[in-house]
């Protein structure tokens, strides 16, 4: 995982795929044990989403290629 700088001062992490998927397994976990933890439920909702994107677009790309 890496952190980058804005400009405006925020923070990013910038994950390899593994990365990704270990994180959402591992808040998956939490969320089950400790379901009243607000801020994890919501960064698991975050981790889900961004996967979700993620295998969004390698299907894309995939269509794209297969049409080609």
């Amino acid at each position: 995982m890496q952190f980058v700088q804005t400009p405006a001062g925020d923070s990013v992490a910038a994950m390899e795929v593994k990365e990704v998927l270990v994180m959402e397994l591992a808040l998956s976990r939490y969320v089950l044990e400790h379901p009243d933890s607000r801020v994890a439920v919501r960064m698991l909702a975050d981790i889900s989403r961004v996967n979700e994107e993620r295998e969004a677009r390698m299907e894309d790309l995939g269509e794209g290629v297969a049409s080609s």
